[in-house]
């Protein structure tokens, strides 16, 4: 598999590959790769367009504060809008297609209001639609609502199962990084029943994208063996 923007190194998997779909393409990715590093490995800068004007957007982080790359995944009732892709753990069959755009992403014809922004500026629906007043309910707020929004949601009922349960701990750590695997370690170690919540798919936080070592050992193996213990 030949990806020329793949570098060398990182937490992926090269032994084996997955398959997914970007906006009807096949591509393939790693485990342990994201949806959004394996888009931009295959060469997909663009992956949206902005929430007014439709200006190009890529991929500007690498976590949940990601504001541009929030894309639809999978199909039909399951159908997920507004996901961002940088939190997106890639696996094999993945579905997901860019949002907010009329037309093909790299054609929208939404684009047309950036063109239009001098007439477009905060609140203009207050000032350039008032007349005729006959309008506003006909035509000019049905066209506004139409096109509002990003992703869109399924009108199906979800099919999905959820499983739900309670735990009980003596101290709940929020964080997976240096400092929650410290925390939640020395608190296990003591005694204490510990849960630890993180938001990422693999323990360690920054450490995983850092060279620095902790007790003698690179931050990702640490942050692999405090999982591990714990």
């Amino acid at each position: 598999m030949t990806q020329t923007m793949r570098i060398e190194g990182g937490m992926v998997d090269r032994e084996r590959t997955l398959a997914f779909s970007w906006n009807g393409r096949w591509m393939t990715g790693y485990p342990g790769d994201t949806l959004a590093s394996a888009l931009l490995a295959n060469g997909e800068r663009m992956v949206g367009r902005s929430f007014k004007y439709h200006r190009p957007r890529g991929i500007f982080t690498s976590g949940s504060e990601e504001p541009s790359a929030l894309v639809q995944l999978r199909d039909g009732a399951a159908q997920e809008p507004n996901t961002r892709a940088t939190t997106i753990e890639l696996f094999d069959g993945l579905r997901a297609a860019s949002q907010n755009h009329r037309g093909p992403l790299a054609f929208d014809l939404m684009a047309v209001n950036d063109l239009l922004s001098p007439f477009l500026a905060a609140g203009f629906y207050y000032k350039t639609f008032m007349w005729p007043k006959a309008f506003w309910e006909r035509v000019y707020e049905p066209l506004i609502r139409a096109s509002a929004g990003l992703g869109r949601l399924p009108m199906q009922p979800d099919p999905d199962a959820y499983d739900h349960g309670f735990l009980h701990c003596d101290l709940l750590v929020i964080g997976a990084g240096p400092a929650g695997l410290s925390a939640a370690l020395a608190a296990s170690r003591s005694g204490l029943r510990v849960i630890l919540a993180d938001e990422d798919f693999v323990p360690g936080g920054r450490l995983n994208a850092e060279t620095h070592e902790v007790d003698e050992l690179a931050g990702a193996d640490w942050a692999a063996a405090a999982a591990a213990e714990l």
